[in-house]
């Protein structure tokens, strides 16, 4: 009776510990994943978030959501809503080197809510491509040098689109403009994707937009002329248009990578599941061949090396910014 007695106690007891057992023991994840992409769908980004998110899925059998959160500040809208979400491991954010510029194109009193490299976890790497020089066919140019000389001929009439003020396809223009001494006016969008149709239609004379599978087809078909990548070698995807190194800018070097993030305070075993996944996936044939045929190829980089590369790139960043003596501030 007392042998009964005790085993029966020992089982309440067991219960009892079970039971109070915190609900994140349970197995991650166990619902689905939201994503979040601060532009519009049809961008880069947005182009690399979805196939992504799609392996992902199938690989921890639970759906991986994307959320597009295209409300302005070439980001950083949606940038503080991902800073804002709870670190479960729910909500992540995938974003580009364009948080390395975040802070350096808001003026001293309209300082960032948010502190890039302390606000987020890094995660890992996702896929890495560049900007390339499109120009319309209705502006009537074929090489980079032909547009400076069309700019000069013309100061302050010809545009140029972002998808949004310190964006990814700010940068690179604005800093062409200051180094080669044209004056081009700046006009922001709210994202890639409609800055793009603008391009197309020839409503703007120039986007450095990232190079993806949507800008294949209006080159080929002659609607938009590539004029110069920002890549530090030639683009495989467009071996025939040099580099702006090439065309004599050398600080003008500047490939757009994608990565993983999640808010401060994400637990390091969800931080080592989702960084295992992505760099399983960086070794799947057909997920490489995916991201590639889009013009993103893999580049996986591990969450330390994240890190640091977002440190080092968001320090170059802005002693280029400061030096050209470009500002950003509008």
């Amino acid at each position: 009776m007392r042998v009964h007695q005790c085993v029966t106690t020992l089982l309440l007891s067991l219960g009892i510990v079970t039971a109070s057992l915190p609900a994140h023991a349970q197995p991650y994840p166990s619902k689905p994943i939201q994503v979040i992409v601060p532009f519009g769908v049809g961008g880069l980004t947005d182009i690399v978030a979805r196939v992504m998110a799609q392996r992902l899925s199938e690989r921890v059998g639970q759906p991986v959501v994307i959320l597009n959160r295209p409300s302005g500040g070439g980001g950083i809208v949606g940038t503080e809503s991902a800073v804002k979400a709870p670190p479960d491991g729910y909500t992540l954010y995938l974003a580009a080197n364009s948080l390395g510029i975040y802070r350096h194109v808001r003026a001293p009193d309209n300082p960032l809510s948010f502190n890039p490299e302390e606000d987020f976890v890094p995660i890992g790497g996702v896929a890495e491509s560049a900007h390339v020089f499109v120009v319309p066919k209705s502006v009537g140019v074929k090489t980079l040098a032909e547009f400076i000389a069309l700019a000069k001929a013309q100061p302050g009439i010809l545009t140029y689109a972002s998808a949004g003020v310190g964006s990814t396809t700010h940068f690179p223009p604005a800093l062409f403009a200051h180094e080669s001494g044209i004056n081009i006016v700046h006009v922001p969008y709210r994202g890639a994707a409609p800055a793009l149709v603008d391009a197309m239609a020839g409503r703007v004379s120039l986007f450095a937009v990232g190079y993806s599978g949507a800008i294949e087809q209006p080159i080929k078909d002659g609607t938009l002329i590539p004029i110069a990548v920002t890549s530090a070698k030639r683009l495989p995807y467009l071996p025939g248009v040099p580099t702006l190194v090439e065309l004599g800018y050398p600080n003008i070097v500047f490939p757009i990578w994608t990565a993983l993030f999640g808010p401060k305070g994400l637990p390091k075993d969800i931080v080592i599941k989702l960084s295992g996944e992505l760099e399983a996936m960086s070794k799947e044939p057909a997920y490489v061949a995916q991201l590639y045929a889009q013009g993103n190829p893999v580049a996986y980089v591990s969450p330390d090396d994240l890190g640091a590369k977002l440190k080092r790139e968001s320090k170059t960043l802005g002693e280029l910014i400061k030096s050209s003596g470009v500002s950003f501030y509008e």
